[in-house]
C-alpha cells in the first residue's frame, strides 16, 4: 500500500537553492521545510515560514526556492494507492503550516531510521508511522488557529499534562504549573482550557479520581489510604469529589468494579 523510494532528513542547501520540475515526478513528494521558503503554486509565489509541510501529487509541477537564507528540509519520495489519500485527506500541492514541528520532525526521523534499517518488520512499521504522520498533519492543520502560543509552549503543555496524570498525588497548583512553563497564571489557564477543553485544576481533579478508580479496582487499600495516595489531605473532600465525577461513592464504585476478588 505504501512504498518509499528514497528519503532524507535535515538536508541543507545554500541561500541560492531553487528547484523547478515542470512535470513533477511520477511519484509523490513530501517536503517538510524547516526554513523560510518560497513556493510557486499555479503561477503564484507563496512565502512560507519555517516548519511548512507540502505533499506534491504525482506529475504535479514542483517549483520552490530558499527565501535568501540557508534552505533545510526533510523529504520523502513515495508511492501509494489512491485510497490512502481518501482515508487520510490532506490538501495536496498546498503549503501547510505545522504548529508542533518537533513532533512531525521526530516522526520523519523514525521513518528514516526504519527505511535505512534491515529490520524484519520495517515495511509494516513504516506504513504505520506514515499513517500517524498523515493523521497528525491533518489534525494540526485543522486545529491550528495561528495563535502564537501554539508553536512556543504547546509541547511543554503536553508534557505538563502527562506529568499531572503520571503523578496526580503531587500538590498541583496554578502557580506551580505556570512556573514550570515560565508563563503567567492567567495565560496558563487560558491556553490549557483552549487546548484540552478543561480547566487545569479540573484536570488535576480528574487525574486524581482516575487514579483512585484504578486503586479501588485493583487493591484492597482502605478509602482513607487511597485518598492520601491521590493527593488528598481530607478524606471527606476526596469522597465528595469522587461522587461528583462518578455519581458513586468510592465504596460503591469498588463493589461494582473490583477485580481483586474475580
Amino acid at each position: 500500500m505504501f512504498n518509499i523510494l528514497r528519503m532524507g532528513c535535515n538536508t541543507a542547501h545554500g541561500n541560492n537553492f531553487s528547484v523547478n520540475r515542470p512535470k513533477g515526478y511520477e511519484w509523490c513528494l513530501l517536503l517538510f521545510v524547516k526554513s523560510p521558503a518560497v513556493f510557486i503554486i499555479e503561477g503564484e509565489a507563496i512565502n512560507t515560514p519555517a516548519n511548512t509541510l507540502i505533499i506534491f501529487d504525482k506529475n504535479y509541477p514542483h517549483e520552490y526556492k530558499s527565501s535568501g537564507a540557508e534552505y533545510k528540509n526533510d523529504w520523502i519520495h513515495f508511492e501509494l494507492n489512491a485510497s490512502f489519500f481518501d482515508q487520510y485527506p490532506i490538501n495536496l500541492n498546498t503549503p501547510l503550516y505545522i504548529s508542533n514541528h518537533l513532533y512531525i520532525s521526530d516522526l520523519i526521523q523514525k521513518i528514516a531510521n526504519e527505511f535505512y534499517s534491515n529490520n524484519s518488520y520495517k515495511e509494516q512499521t513504516i506504513e504505520y508511522l506514515m499513517r500517524v504522520l498523515f493523521v497528525k498533519t491533518k489534525e494540526m492543520v485543522e486545529t491550528n488557529t495561528l495563535q502564537p502560543w501554539r508553536s512556543k509552549v504547546h509541547e511543554e503543555l503536553i508534557k505538563l499534562r502527562s506529568e499531572i496524570y503520571s503523578n496526580p498525588q503531587h500538590n498541583w497548583s496554578i502557580a506551580f504549573m505556570a512556573s514550570k512553563l515560565h508563563i503567567s497564571c492567567g495565560h496558563l489557564q487560558n491556553i490549557y482550557k483552549n487546548t484540552f477543553h478543561i480547566s487545569c485544576m479540573s484536570d488535576v481533579i480528574k487525574s486524581r479520581i482516575t487514579y483512585a478508580k484504578e486503586l479501588l479496582m485493583e487493591s484492597d487499600l482502605q478509602v482513607g489510604e487511597i485518598s492520601n495516595l491521590c493527593g488528598y489531605e481530607n478524606e471527606v473532600h476526596f469522597m465528595r469529589q469522587f461522587k461528583k465525577l462518578t455519581t458513586l461513592t468510592p465504596s460503591e464504585y469498588r463493589r461494582l468494579n473490583s477485580i481483586t476478588d474475580k
